[in-house]
Order: structure tokens, then C-alpha cells, then sequence
């Protein structure tokens, strides 16, 4: 289902000044991000009154309800009609809320000082709220707020998209990530807004994959880990009875100097982000996995030579151009790749991994370019070549 927010912010002139507008700047950025963005809609009600919260619940039936500005133990602080605060009691929030208008509200946001008490009275076993505990500034509120609703565009659920929200706060540096609360039933924290996408960072590691299922929609889960033989039978099944293929192989550079540099936790969301921009921008017919954490494979039946190269250098190109500043400080992340066209019907599944490789690797030695094209045949290598176990232990040794 898709999710439509109301945003009701309010900055009464007798109130200390908030940044509300660029709170508002920063939630739509970070939301372009996702791949289901067009699936959040976002109804904003500035300077709010009042009798907007009835009203604008009565037009739009919101599936959440999102505050942005001051409140205290007493209440929201509204704008009166002589521009000065008016406090709307929690416990008005609360009959509002009861109120059969109100049966849409699935989710409750007050991004707002001391707001955490309010938000458990909301909250029930079909509704979850969203307060803190705490003085809450402008920067962890816009930081919150933008990462927790980019989190529901790639299909995380309300409990995902808070830990993100609380995650992205001290990515930057800020205090008050431990200042939010969630209250409510699992079902209701529980809840995701849109169907996650190919690939989602809070899934299980390893998934199922049923190649009938997998021809003509995204790949239901996340991108499943695999080592080299199950990575080899995954594109063995994905190319049956296909007349060709393309297959990308992407290896994130550095890896391991970013965990010593930037800590593990970073190097994670690194991959994180590599593996929601693989899924975001692949084709939707392709087959992806991970091979050994921090390697990517696509693979495309019966596609395009161009479009299928075009394809990979874009998506080459998207993970050196992100702005993984946004993780961390001067962090920069790199990824070479290599796109193998299967030579079909001579060539099985662990030749056309290991080409890709390959490129990969000779790229990376000669610094000619982000994406290369594999070799179009394998070296002369030494034993009984035709064997799937030589090739797979072929494909180990240049992965190692």
C-alpha cells in the first residue's frame, strides 16, 4: 500500500525560530532516493491552526500524521489567531485521534521536544507513535526525520525506518538518537508502506530464489548472500532456456581500508547503500546477488548488448558519484566493474562468473576505466578445465 503523510508544521511568532523549511528541504532529497518514492505522499500544512489537524484529516484520510515544532508535556503548540502559540492538549490529540475520521492514521510522528509521553496515550495495538524524551534541535529533527521516511521508500518497516532515522543522527555526528521512542503494538510497528524493493538492508542475509518466480518482476527479499559455487548455480538456474545473457560484476574498492579508517559499522552501510543502489537501479527482469559480502552480480536474459552496457556503466557510476559524505566525513567509495555477454550456448555459468572477473581485475591493475569489458575468452589454465569443481576453484583463487 502506498502512504500519504500529512505534515503539519507549525512556528508560532512568540516561539524560538525553526528551521521547519529546511526540514521539509531535507525529507524530500533524501526520499528522491528511494526507488518507491512515488509512493509517499506528502501533504504539508504550514503554520498550522488548530482546526486543520480535523480538517485536513477529514480531506486527506492520512495514513500518518507528522508534527514538526515545539510541544512540552502540555501539548503541541499550535499557532493561535493572533500568530502567538496555542497549546492543544494531549489529550485532544488523543479524541482526535478516536475519532472514525482518524481510522487511516497508522503512524504518529511528533518530531518535537518532550514528546514521547504524548505519543504512548496515541499509541495502540493497531496504531504506533513516535516521540522523544528529550529537548530535540533542529539538525536531529530534519536528520530524523529525512532518513526515517527514505528508510519506508525501500520498503522498511516503522520499527526499520526509526532505527534508521536514530542511525542517520549519529552518522552525523549528533547527539539525541537514544532520545526517541516508538510506541505501540508489533503489529502496528510492524507495518511497511511499500513493497520492498529487490534488495532490504534489515532482511535476512540469505534468501530462497525460484528462477520461475524471479522472470518478468523483482526478485521477492533481499539480494542473497552466496560463495562461489552457489553464486554459480544461481546464474546456471537464472540462464535456462534463455537464448543470452549479460552478466555485471561489481567489486566495491577498498573495503576493508574503510572498516580500519571508518570502523566496521561504516563499512556495513556501505554495503548497505551499494546493495540498494544495485537493486534501485537494475533492470527489473535481472537476478542480483552478493558474492563474498562486497561483490555484486547482474545478470540479464535476453537483453540488449547496449542497453545492457549502458546499464552497468550508469550503475557504475551511481555508486562513485553517491554522496557517502552523508555516512561519514570525507568518505569516498569507489567500485570497478566488468560486464561479461554470455556466449551462448557453448558457455556454462562458472566461465561467464569468471570472465567477469577477470575484467575486473585487469581493469583494477591497469586503472583504465570503472567498467571493462571482460575478456572474451578465458586463459589457458592448468588441469581438467572442463570440470565445474576446476572452474570453481579457478573462480576462488582470483577472488582471494
Amino acid at each position: 500500500m502506498s502512504m500519504k503523510i500529512l505534515l503539519v508544521a507549525a512556528n508560532p511568532a512568540d516561539t524560538g525560530r525553526l528551521a521547519l523549511d529546511e526540514e521539509m528541504r531535507l525529507i524530500q532529497q533524501r526520499t528522491e532516493q528511494s526507488p518507491h518514492a512515488g509512493q509517499l505522499e506528502f501533504v504539508p500544512v504550514w503554520a498550522a491552526r488548530a482546526d486543520d489537524l480535523l480538517r485536513e484529516i477529514n480531506r486527506h484520510a492520512p495514513t500518518m500524521l507528522h508534527f514538526s515544532g515545539h510541544s512540552s508535556l502540555s501539548g503541541l503548540e499550535l499557532v493561535g489567531d493572533d500568530k502567538r502559540a496555542k497549546v492543544v492538549s494531549g489529550e485532544a490529540v488523543l479524541r482526535l485521534l478516536d475519532l472514525p475520521a482518524a481510522a487511516s492514521v497508522k503512524v504518529v510522528l511528533l518530531n518535537s521536544c518532550y514528546s514521547s509521553t504524548m505519543a504512548k496515550a496515541i499509541a495502540h495495538e493497531t496504531r504506533c507513535a513516535i516521540g522523544t524524551i528529550e529537548p530535540w534541535g533542529d539538525e536531529q529533527a530534519a536528520l530524523f526525520s529525512a532518513s526515517f521516511y527514505r528508510a519506508f521508500g525501500f520498503g522498511a518497516s516503522v520499527t526499520e525506518a526509526v532505527e534508521q532515522g536514530c542511525t542517520s543522527i549519529l552518522l552525523e555526528g549528533y547527539t539525541g538518537a537514544d532520545d526517541v521512542r516508538l510506541h505501540g503494538g508489533e503489529s502496528a510497528t510492524s507495518l511497511r508502506f511499500v513493497r520492498p524493493p529487490a534488495w532490504s538492508a534489515t532482511a535476512a542475509p540469505r534468501t530462497a530464489w525460484s528462477p520461475d518466480g524471479r522472470r518478468g518482476g523483482q526478485q521477492a527479499g533481499p539480494i542473497p548472500l552466496f560463495n562461489e559455487s552457489e553464486c554459480a548455480d544461481f546464474v546456471t538456474s537464472f540462464l535456462e532456456d534463455a537464448s543470452s545473457a549479460a552478466l555485471t560484476y561489481l567489486d566495491v574498492d577498498g573495503l576493508l581500508g574503510i572498516n580500519n579508517v571508518y570502523g566496521e559499522h561504516v563499512g556495513d552501510l556501505v554495503i548497505q547503500r551499494c546493495g540498494e543502489l544495485v537493486a534501485a537501479h537494475s533492470a527489473e527482469s535481472a537476478a542480483l546477488c552478493r558474492l563474498r559480502g562486497d561483490q555484486f552480480v547482474v545478470v540479464e536474459r535476453n537483453v540488449d548488448r547496449g542497453a545492457a552496457e549502458e546499464r552497468a556503466g550508469k550503475l557504475v557510476a551511481r555508486i562513485r558519484r553517491h554522496k557517502w559524505s552523508h555516512l561519514s566525513r570525507d568518505l569516498h567509495v569507489s567500485a570497478t566493474g566488468s560486464l561479461a555477454h554470455w556466449r551462448f550456448p557453448a558457455e556454462d555459468a562458472p566461465s561467464l562468473i569468471l570472465r567477469a572477473v577477470l575484467g575486473v581485475k585487469e581493469a583494477k591493475t591497469t586503472h583504465r576505466a570503472s567498467l571493462a569489458a571482460a575478456p572474451l575468452a578465458l586463459p589457458k589454465l592448468v588441469g581438467d578445465f572442463e570440470r565445474r569443481e576446476d572452474k570453481i576453484s579457478y573462480l576462488s583463487s582470483y577472488l582471494s
